[in-house]
């Protein structure tokens, strides 16, 4: 098993895995949606790659079986994340022939690595039913606090 950082000439692999993750989380996307993001997607990556978004891909074989997302964000700092360094986790998906390997725990662990290294200061994700295991197996836990988390859709 390889694990590698991804650079552009992965961006087909990454919009592949990127919907197989989504149709496995939400079901069948709709021609509008899977429109959107045949747009979206390769536009994203290419400006991001090497910048505020790393993918790190696990290959046998040279085959993709595994990925990860990592998008950093600076913010200013406060008790949570002194060094104003955070990171969102995305995407960790693994084909499901693959699963149960213990793969997605070594993108998880590597990523968590270097984004120490970058002095990140955290890295908060929304965890699936799936995943949810995997997370507190590697040190995440779940958030409380007095705030309310809240969103308005544009």
């Amino acid at each position: 098993m390889e694990i590698r950082i991804a650079e552009k000439k992965d961006i087909d692999t990454l919009i592949k895995f990127r919907f197989a993750y989504l149709t496995e989380d939400s079901g069948e996307l709709s021609s509008v949606q899977t429109e959107s993001l045949r747009i979206q997607l390769p536009d994203y990556f290419n400006r991001h790659i090497g910048g505020d978004f790393s993918a790190y891909i696990a290959e046998e074989d040279e085959k993709p079986v595994s990925v990860i997302y990592l998008i950093r964000v600076e913010k200013p700092a406060n008790t949570h994340f002194m060094s104003g360094k955070t990171a969102m986790l995305m995407n960790v998906y693994t084909l499901p022939e693959y699963r149960r390997k213990g793969i997605a725990s070594i993108l998880l662990k590597r990523i968590i690595t270097d984004a120490g290294k970058e002095g990140i200061s955290c890295i908060d994700l929304s965890a699936t039913a799936m995943g949810k295991p995997l997370y507190l197996k590697n040190g995440f836990h779940e958030c409380s606090s007095g705030h309310t988390n809240m969103r308005i859709e544009i």
